[in-house]
């Protein structure tokens, strides 16, 4: 318990110190998770954020799906790109170095390889929802693959962009520091579940329901999920006793 506060403390102490660059960086949050949400994709708004809808498959249209999966493509990118440049503030302070023109470079390498990764992610729960679809015990075990897939799965973008590991390599390294510190993950996991869900009743408590959603939802792109990256990634620096 002593470890995860002191890495709980530095993180919100760096998202401080960075917040003004951080901010910049997340901005395109708001633009990735606006277009899933105006696109016809299974998904629906709760607690001021955005979650896939994955006990159901809806009937679609190839119209439908033509468009769904254009904006999960670009939005899943952008979210990428962000998740990368918020590493790599993070690898430029707690290694003490410059970036390069080299790893400025890899960015958009980084961004490609995290972005494949999720989708491959994605694609998986699908896959297993398509499965399960008629199975009587759908209802436990669709939730318990995507639980496992999610915790094992945790560490990936930190392993891409600290540790410049390729696909296999970032699986492999996450699935190792997942299970070496599942309470990490735990701990990540309800973090953010009780920063929007506090988020959502103060807002609903001072605004009308009209407004509340939008600006939970605006706060959470642009203050809630930059702030869980930096605890994700300093999360996944724990591993390195020097950078600490």
């Amino acid at each position: 318990m002593e470890e995860l506060s002191r890495v709980i403390q530095y993180s919100f102490r760096f998202y401080m110190e960075r917040l003004k660059v951080i901010l910049l960086f997340s901005i395109p949050f708001l633009l990735a998770f606006a277009m899933l949400a105006l696109v016809p994709a299974p998904t629906y708004q709760a607690i001021g954020g955005l979650f896939s809808r994955t006990g159901s498959i809806p009937e679609l249209s190839s119209l439908d799906i033509v468009i769904i999966a254009a904006a999960y493509v670009l939005s899943f990118f952008i979210i990428a790109d962000v998740i990368t440049n918020v590493n790599l503030v993070i690898r430029t302070k707690r290694t003490l170095t410059i970036a390069s023109s080299e790893v400025l470079a890899a960015m958009g390498r980084y961004a490609i390889r995290i972005f494949y990764i999720y989708t491959l992610m994605l694609l998986l729960i699908f896959i297993a929802q398509l499965v399960l679809y008629d199975n009587p015990l759908k209802s436990w075990l669709f939730p318990l693959f995507t639980l496992a897939l999610s915790f094992l799965l945790f560490f990936v973008a930190p392993a891409v962009v600290i540790d410049e590991e390729d696909t296999a390599g970032a699986i492999r390294k996450s699935v190792s520091m997942a299970s070496r510190k599942p309470l990490f993950v735990l701990a990540w996991a309800a973090i953010g579940l009780g920063a929007m869900s506090l988020a959502k009743v103060l807002s609903d408590l001072v605004l009308p329901h009209s407004v509340s959603p939008y600006l939970v939802f605006f706060f959470n792109s642009l203050f809630v999920l930059p702030f869980l990256i930096v605890l994700q990634t300093q999360m996944y620096m724990e591993k390195y006793p020097l950078a600490r």
